[in-house]
C-alpha cells in the first residue's frame, strides 16, 4: 500500500464501459487533459502499468497503449528502470500563440482595458475537478442519477418541445421556476412565488445581477475572511470596493460591521454563507443571523444569501433561510444545483422581493445572464416526479459516511496539531493549524499526487490562516483511508519545513 502515496489515486477516473470510444484512448485522453490543464504538473510520475490496470480492472495491454500513445504525442517519457514521468516539455509549448496575419501591437501600447489586466491578476485557486481527489465542492458523480435523467430526456425529446428551442428567457411558466418556489417552501420554509425565482447559470451570475441592479461603482461590499476568491473578483471587477471580515467558528459577526456612513466604510451589501461557509466550514447561529438581518435593516444595506449547502445536512437542527425572516428582510438568497445534483448542470438561481422582480429581470435579460432551456425543463421533470427529494436522502447518508471515515482518520493522526472539524452538512471539512505550518506547500505536495487540497491561506485577504480544505463528496469510502493517510504525509512534511 505504501506505493498509493508516492502517485495520484488513480481509480478515481471514470471510464465509460459502454461507450463506442476505445478504454486506452479514454484513458489517453483523461491524461492528458490532466496534463495540458496543469492538474498533474510535469515532472510528475505516472503509475506503473500493472498498477493501473488493476485499479481500473482492466487488461495491462489497455493501460500500455495509453502509456504508448501518450508517449507518441509528447505528454510523457519513460526512464528505464525509474518509470513513465510528464514530460517537462509539452507539445502545446512549441504551438505559436501568435495569430498569422494580425499585427503585433507597438511596444508600450495599451492592448487590454484596466479590468481585464486586474482580471488576469487575479490570483484564483485552480478550478476544482473531477480528476482529483478530495476535490473540495464536488459532489459523488458516479451516484447522479444518469438513468433517470435519460429516460426524462428522451421523453422530453420526443414530444418535440417547440418552445424549449426558441428564445425562451424561463418565464415563471416554464416549469422550473415553479419547482424550485415549491421546494424551497417545503424544504427549506422560505415561501415565494414563482415570479420571484430567477434561473440562471452559476451563484457567480447571481452576484454579478446583483452587483448591476443594488450597486454604484464606489460602494463597499462586506465579504467574509476567507473567502470565495472568485465570487470577490465579481465584485471588485465591477467596480466595487471590498470590505473583508474575519470569521470565525460561529462565521460572520454583525457587530463588526460599520455602524456609521464614513466615505467607503459603510457596506451597501453584505455576502455571507451562513452554513458550513467555504472554505473556513463555520455555520451562523440564529442569534448572529438575526443581528445581521437588524443591521441592514437599520443602515438600509442589502444581504446577499449564499446558500449552497443546506439541502446536504445529515445532523443538527436546520435554519431557516434569512430570506425567510419576512417580506421586509432586506435579503437576496442564491443556491445551486452543483452540490444537490451536478456542477456540469450549470444551473442556479437568485430569489428577490417582489419590488425587484422588475430590475432584477431587465438586467438578465440585458446581460443574457440564462441557463440553456431544455436542462431547465429535465430538472423540472426530475423534481416534479419527486426525484430531487430520494436522491437527496440517499446522498446524504453517504455524505455523512465519507465526512465520518475522513474526519476520524485525520483527528486521529492529526487532532494534536489541528483543529478537524465534526462537519454536519456540505461536501468539505478544513483543518486549521495550531502549530506552524506551510499550507501551500502541502497543497502543491498533494496536487502532484493528484489529490486537490487547497491551502486555507490562498482564500484570505487578512491576516493568513493556515490549513487545509479537503473534499470528501466524490471520493469513494473505499478510498478515503489512503487519501487520508496521503493529506497526513503531505502535512507532517509542511510542518517540517517550517522552523
Amino acid at each position: 500500500m505504501a506505493n498509493q502515496f508516492n502517485y495520484p489515486v488513480w481509480n478515481l477516473i471514470r471510464l465509460e464501459r459502454d461507450s463506442d470510444i476505445p478504454l486506452y484512448e479514454q484513458i489517453f485522453a483523461r491524461f492528458r487533459a490532466g496534463i495540458v490543464e496543469g492538474m498533474l504538473p510535469r515532472g510528475t510520475r505516472l503509475p506503473p502499468s500493472r498498477i493501473l490496470a488493476k485499479e481500473l480492472s482492466l487488461a495491462r495491454n489497455t493501460v500500455v497503449q495509453a502509456y504508448d500513445r501518450l508517449e507518441a504525442e509528447g505528454y510523457v517519457r519513460r526512464a528505464h528502470g525509474s518509470g513513465t514521468f510528464v514530460d517537462r516539455i509539452l507539445p502545446e509549448d512549441h504551438q505559436t500563440r501568435a495569430t498569422p496575419g494580425l499585427s503585433t501591437p507597438p511596444s508600450g501600447e495599451t492592448v487590454l482595458s484596466e479590468r481585464a489586466a486586474r482580471l488576469i491578476e487575479f490570483r484564483l485557486p485552480p478550478e476544482r475537478s473531477e480528476m482529483l481527489g478530495l476535490s473540495p465542492g464536488m459532489p459523488a458523480l458516479d451516484e447522479f442519477p444518469y438513468e433517470i435523467f435519460s429516460r426524462i430526456a428522451a421523453r422530453h425529446w420526443r414530444s418535440r418541445a417547440i418552445s424549449q428551442t426558441g428564445y425562451g428567457v424561463g418565464h415563471p411558466r416554464a416549469g422550473l421556476t415553479h419547482q424550485i418556489a415549491a421546494y424551497l417552501a417545503e424544504a427549506r420554509g422560505l415561501a415565494c412565488a414563482p415570479e420571484q425565482v430567477i434561473v440562471i447559470g452559476s451563484t457567480l451570475q447571481a452576484a454579478a445581477l446583483v452587483a448591476h441592479v443594488l450597486l454604484d461603482v464606489g460602494d463597499t461590499v462586506a465579504v467574509e475572511d476567507p473567502g470565495h476568491l472568485a465570487e470577490l473578483a465579481t465584485f471588485e471587477l465591477s467596480g466595487l470596493r471590498i470590505h473583508p471580515l474575519p470569521v470565525d467558528e460561529m462565521g460572520l459577526d454583525a457587530a463588526a460591521l460599520p455602524t456609521r456612513a464614513e466615505v467607503g466604510a459603510l457596506p451597501k451589501l453584505v455576502v455571507i454563507s451562513p452554513v458550513e461557509q467555504y472554505p473556513f466550514g463555520c455555520s451562523m447561529p440564529p442569534a448572529r443571523r438575526q443581528a445581521l438581518l437588524a443591521w441592514a435593516q437599520t443602515h438600509g444595506s442589502w444581504v446577499l444569501e449564499d446558500d449552497f449547502n443546506s439541502e446536504i445536512r445529515w445532523s443538527g437542527e436546520a435554519q431557516p433561510p434569512l430570506f425567510a425572516a419576512g417580506p421586509h428582510a432586506r435579503v437576496i438568497y442564491t443556491s445551486s444545483f452543483n452540490r444537490a445534483l451536478a456542477p456540469g448542470l450549470r444551473l442556479a438561481y437568485l430569489v428577490v422581493p417582489p419590488n425587484l422582480i422588475e430590475a432584477f429581470t431587465q438586467a438578465q435579460r440585458v446581460f443574457s445572464l440564462y441557463a440553456p432551456q431544455p436542462d431547465q425543463a429535465l430538472v423540472a421533470a426530475f423534481m416534479a416526479e419527486g426525484h430531487l427529494a430520494a436522491h437527496l436522502r440517499r446522498m446524504r447518508a453517504i455524505y455523512r459516511e465519507r465526512s465520518l471515515l475522513l474526519g476520524e482518520h485525520l483527528r486521529r493522526r492529526l487532532g494534536d496539531r489541528f483543529t478537524v472539524p465534526q462537519v454536519t452538512a456540505g461536501l468539505h471539512l478544513t483543518i486549521r493549524s495550531r502549530v506552524p505550518f506551510d499550507d501551500t506547500a502541502a497543497a502543491a505536495s498533494l496536487l502532484s499526487w493528484g489529490l486537490d487540497c487547497p491551502a486555507l491561506s490562498q482564500y484570505c485577504r487578512g491576516p493568513a490562516r493556515r490549513g487545509l480544505v479537503i473534499g470528501f463528496g466524490n471520493t469513494g469510502t473505499e478510498n478515503l483511508p489512503a487519501c487520508a493517510e496521503a493529506v497526513v504525509r503531505a502535512v507532517e512534511a509542511a510542518c517540517k519545513t517550517v522552523k
